[in-house]
């Protein structure tokens, strides 16, 4: 059998377990099934009101013929990019492939139709409702500091003159969003092909890797699911990461953005405290 044609069965093969297993291992996103998503973070995670963990991840290629710059990205390689979304036991919940490896994470969302539901306001996330007591705050997604900052977009606080309670907001939120990491690291341990570099078109790297997210799920669902290897160093590594990089932010965050990123914060310092959180959170002694 030539090569040509047995390229040709991978893709097709994997484009049949995406076109199958889509609708009930990807399920269209709903008012209920984001209500599910918030209700296993703030249990697993105590982080209400959370729709779910968002990343990029760049997926290596060869260069395309005659795609110039496109798939150029800041690790001086070739790729695609997967947009991934997670719930909090790191099973996808929405995956977008394809856009050019050039674009920052937040432009990805912006070109992605996810994103492109997101700021048009026509996703089913749940009504603003009352935490403990507070005022009615929105359901957020969480973001690293490659997103925007906005009423549904919650990313951590700039890392500079950092005080206390911005430093636990700041645990809390890696906490809760380290699951997307967790689900990338997954997903490429399980599919080895992920860690190299795919000599393929880019529409037959897309048909591979939406193939790998599906079947992440489907695979995950029936072995079962275990949260213990999220809660490790890696956490307080990553805090320490992020107090040493800095990333440009997508505009100006609104100030009404900024209020609910603030009264997250207070929560986490008042009713939602935690015990642990003052010994890992990094505090100083002393609040900036």
């Amino acid at each position: 059998m030539g090569a040509s044609t047995v390229r040709y069965i991978v893709y097709e093969t994997c484009n049949v377990m995406w076109n199958e297993l889509k609708a009930t291992e990807l399920p269209t996103l709903t008012h209920d099934s984001f209500k599910e998503v918030a209700i296993g973070f703030a249990q697993h995670w105590h982080f209400p009101h959370v729709l779910g963990a968002i990343n990029g991840k760049h997926i290596k290629i060869e260069c395309p013929p005659k795609s110039g710059s496109a798939y150029d990205n800041y690790k001086q390689t070739f790729s695609v990019v997967l947009q991934g979304l997670c719930d909090a036991q790191c099973n996808f919940i929405s995956v977008v492939v394809g856009d050019f490896g050039r674009h920052s994470d937040g432009g990805v969302l912006k070109h992605s139709s996810f994103g492109r539901a997101l700021y048009s306001n026509s996703l089913p996330i749940p009504f603003d409702e009352s935490i403990c007591g507070s005022d009615p705050l929105p359901y957020v997604f969480l973001g690293d500091e490659a997103y925007p900052l906005l009423r549904n977009i919650m990313r951590p606080f700039p890392r500079r003159g950092l005080d206390n309670v911005r430093r636990i907001y700041n645990f809390r939120h890696s906490r809760a969003r380290r699951t997307i990491e967790c689900a990338f690291g997954v997903l490429e341990g399980k599919w080895s092909v992920l860690k190299t570099t795919l000599n393929m078109l880019p529409e037959n790297a897309i048909k591979v890797v939406l193939a790998c997210c599906v079947l992440h799920n489907f695979v995950r669902r029936r072995e079962g699911v275990s949260l213990d290897n999220i809660e490790s160093n890696e956490i307080r590594q990553l805090l320490v990461q992020m107090e040493g990089n800095t990333s440009a932010t997508i505009g100006r965050p609104g100030k009404h953005a900024l209020d609910i990123r603030d009264e997250f914060a207070e929560l986490f310092l008042t009713t939602l405290s935690m015990p642990w959180q003052f010994d890992r959170a990094q505090l100083t002694d002393i609040d900036s």
